[in-house]
C-alpha cells in the first residue's frame, strides 16, 4: 500500500474576480499545509470563475490570468497544488490545470474533451489538448483531468489506468440539475471500478447567472464504491487519506501516439497520517425537493451578491408563487433584506390581502400595500378614446400586471433593489405571464420550476418550517392571475399536472408531436387537439421568454442557453402538415 493525503477544495468563485478567486485559493493552500496534506486540488477554471464566457476573448483577461497563477504558485511549498486556469500558446487558449510545487510549475494538463451541447458552448473559446498527463512518487500514479474528460468513453482515464495510476483526479465545474447527482455516481463508479484505480471528483459549487453549481464532491475506491464526499450546495474543504494499491500497467494498450502525447513527471512528498478523518455522508438517499430548494436559495443569494445587490423586492399577490419566492428569499439573504409590496386592484380577493399579509409576519417581513385602482382608472380613462367601440379582451386585463410592473420597477429604481419576479416553468412554457408587467424584474427564481413543483417545494417548506411558514390558504386555494372576476388559471391551461407532462415530454425529454399524443398517461386525460395546442402556445411565446430575467436553471433542459428555438419559424404553425404527413 502506498499512502497519500489529499485536500478537496470545493470553493464557490466569482467569474472574472482574478484577485478574489486567487486570494481564496492561496488561503485555502495554506490550510491545507496546516493540514499537512500532500496534494490539494481545486476545480475547473478556478482562478478566472466558470464558465468566463466570452471574458477568455479578453488577451489582458488572458495574461492576468496567468499572472494570478505565478502569484499562487509562491505559496507552493512543500505542497502539491491542482488548480485550474486559463493556458495559451501560438495555437490558441486551453481549458487547463497546472500542477504547482515548491514555486514552480511541474506540468499542464490541457482539457481534451470540450462539451458543446446545452449550455457548453467551449469549442467556441478553447482548443483541445492532446497531453496525458502523470505525475507519480514510487508507486502512487496520479491522472489528471477536467470535467468532460471522464465522460463517455472516458478515453483519458483509460490510458492513465493503463500506465499503472492507481489515483485519477478529475477537476469540474458541473452544472446541477434534479437528475445529475444519481448519473455522476452511477457512471463515476464505473470509472473507478474498470480503471482500477481510486477517483477524485472534485465539483464547483455556487450560483452563476442561471447556472447553479452543486458541489457534492465524490471520492471512490478502486472498487467503485464511494468512501468520502463533500456536501451539496454548500463551500467546504475536506482532507482524505488513502491507501493505494499498485495498478499493473498494460502498456499493450497504451498504444495511440498519434492521438496523445504522455507525460510523466515525477513529485515527492512525504506522508503524515491524520488520526481524525472527516465522516462519510451517506449519499444514497437523495432528496430532490430539499436539493432543489437548496440550488434555488444558493442561486438567488450568489446572484443578489455577485451583482452587488444588498436588498431585493418581490410583489406580492397572495398567490403560491410569489409565497414561495419570499420564503426562498428570506432564506437566501435574510427577511431583514427583503421589501415585498402588495399592489391589489378591483379583481383582488380579500384573501389575497390577509394571506400576504400572514405570509409576511410568518417570515418577519414588513408588507407595503399600494393599491392600483387610481392608477388603473387613469390608464383607463386615457385609452378610452383609442379603445372606444372595441370589444375588451386580454389588453385590458393585462393593463393591470404593466401598472404592477411599473411600479415594482420604479421603486426598484429608486432604492436599487433587486426585483425578484415571480412566474414559474409552466407558465412561461405556454406564455400565460405578462410582458412588462408579471415578467418584468432583475432574477426569475422560478424560470425552470413546474407549477406541480412549486407546490411540493411549498409543503417542504412548511414540513421543515417550526410551523406552517406559507399559509394553507395560500397552498389549497386554486390559483388566478386576478385579472377579471372568478378567473383562475385552467380557464386557459388544463390542469398542471397534465401541463407540465407535456413540457417535460416536449421541452426536457425533446419527444416529436406524435410521440406525445400516444403517452398513455396524456391520451386519458387529454385530447389531440388540446395537446397540439399547448405545443403551439410553448413555440409561439418563444419571443416572451427572451425578454424574461435570467433565473436559476435545476431540470436537465431549461429554457435560455439549453432550449434555443428561433422566434421567427414556420414550423410552429404547420404542425398539422406534419402530422398528416406522418400518417
Amino acid at each position: 500500500m502506498s499512502k497519500i493525503k489529499i485536500s478537496m477544495s470545493q470553493i464557490n468563485t466569482i467569474v472574472g474576480s482574478l484577485d478574489s478567486n486567487t486570494k481564496k485559493i492561496i488561503d485555502k493552500i495554506t490550510k491545507a499545509k496546516k493540514e499537512k496534506s500532500n496534494v490539494i486540488c481545486f476545480p475547473e477554471l478556478s482562478i478566472t470563475g466558470y464558465p468566463p464566457e466570452d471574458l477568455v476573448l479578453s488577451d489582458l483577461f488572458i495574461k492576468n490570468n496567468i499572472l494570478a497563477l505565478n502569484s499562487i504558485k509562491k505559496h507552493t511549498k512543500n505542497i502539491i497544488v491542482i488548480v485550474g486556469f486559463i493556458d495559451k500558446d501560438i495555437n490558441g487558449i486551453y481549458n487547463s490545470a497546472a500542477i504547482l510545487n515548491n514555486g514552480k510549475i511541474i506540468e499542464i494538463y490541457r482539457k481534451t474533451r470540450l462539451p458543446n451541447y446545452g449550455v457548453f458552448d467551449e469549442k467556441r473559446y478553447f482548443h483541445s489538448g492532446s497531453k496525458v498527463v502523470v505525475i507519480q512518487k514510487n508507486d502512487i500514479k496520479i491522472g489528471i483531468s477536467i470535467c468532460e474528460d471522464i465522460w463517455d468513453d472516458y478515453e483519458i482515464c483509460k490510458l492513465q489506468s493503463n500506465y499503472g495510476c492507481n489515483l485519477l483526479i478529475n477537476i469540474n465545474g458541473s452544472p446541477y440539475d434534479i437528475n445529475k447527482k444519481q448519473t455522476r455516481i452511477k457512471h463515476l463508479s464505473s470509472v473507478s471500478k474498470n480503471c482500477n484505480a481510486h477517483l477524485i471528483y472534485l465539483n464547483l459549487v455556487g450560483g452563476q447567472d442561471e447556472l447553479i453549481f452543486d458541489g457534492s464532491s465524490l471520492v471512490f475506491n478502486n472498487s467503485g464504491n464511494v468512501i468520502y464526499s463533500l456536501p451539496s450546495f454548500e463551500e467546504k474543504d475536506g482532507v482524505i487519506d488513502l491507501d493505494l494499491n499498485f495498478n499493473e500497467p498494460n502498456k499493450a494498450q497504451f498504444n495511440n501516439p498519434k492521438k496523445y502525447n504522455l507525460s510523466v513527471k515525477e513529485i515527492d512528498f512525504q506522508y503524515m497520517y491524520t488520526k481524525e478523518r472527516n465522516k462519510v455522508r451517506d449519499i444514497t438517499k437523495i432528496n430532490e425537493i430539499e436539493d432543489v430548494y437548496k440550488a434555488l436559495i444558493l442561486g438567488t443569494r450568489d446572484y443578489l451578491i455577485k451583482n452587488k445587490f444588498n436588498k431585493c423586492l418581490v410583489s406580492l399577490s397572495g398567490g403560491i408563487d410569489s409565497a414561495l419566492v419570499t420564503a426562498i428569499a428570506a432564506k437566501a439573504i435574510g427577511p431583514k433584506n427583503i421589501v415585498t409590496v402588495n399592489l391589489p386592484s378591483r379583481y383582488s380577493s380579500d384573501h389575497s390581502i390577509t394571506d400576504s399579509e400572514k405570509l409576511c409576519k410568518n417570515l418577519g417581513i414588513n408588507l407595503i400595500n399600494l393599491p392600483i385602482e387610481d392608477a388603473h382608472r387613469s390608464m383607463e380613462d386615457s385609452l378610452n378614446f383609442i379603445f372606444k367601440n372595441t370589444k375588451k379582451n386580454v389588453a385590458e386585463e393585462n393593463l393591470q400586471a404593466r401598472i404592477r410592473g411599473n411600479i415594482i420597477m420604479t421603486i426598484s429604481n429608486k432604492f436599487s433593489l433587486l426585483v425578484l419576479s415571480t412566474g414559474n416553468k409552466s407558465e412561461i412554457a405556454t406564455g400565460y405571464a405578462t410582458l412588462y408587467g408579471d415578467m418584468a424584474g432583475g432574477f426569475s427564481v422560478l424560470k425552470d420550476v413546474p407549477k406541480t413543483m412549486v407546490y411540493k417545494l411549498a409543503n417542504y417548506i412548511n414540513k421543515v418550517s417550526d410551523n406552517y411558514t406559507i399559509p394553507l390558504n395560500i397552498i389549497n386555494k386554486p390559483p388566478s392571475a386576478e385579472l377579471k372576476p372568478d378567473q383562475v388559471d385552467q380557464d386557459k391551461l388544463p390542469e398542471y399536472e397534465i401541463l407540465d407532462k407535456i413540457i417535460e415530454l416536449y421541452v426536457e425529454k425533446k419527444q416529436n408531436i406524435k410521440e406525445i399524443m400516444s403517452n398513455k398517461i396524456l391520451r386519458k386525460k387529454i385530447s389531440n387537439d388540446e395537446t397540439l395546442d399547448i405545443i403551439q402556445m410553448i413555440d409561439r411565446n418563444e419571443y416572451k421568454r427572451r425578454q424574461s430575467a435570467p433565473g436559476v436553471k435545476i431540470t436537465p433542459l431549461a429554457f435560455g442557453k439549453d432550449r434555443r428555438y428561433p422566434i421567427s419559424s414556420e414550423l410552429k404553425y404547420t404542425y398539422t402538415k406534419f402530422i398528416h404527413y406522418d400518417k
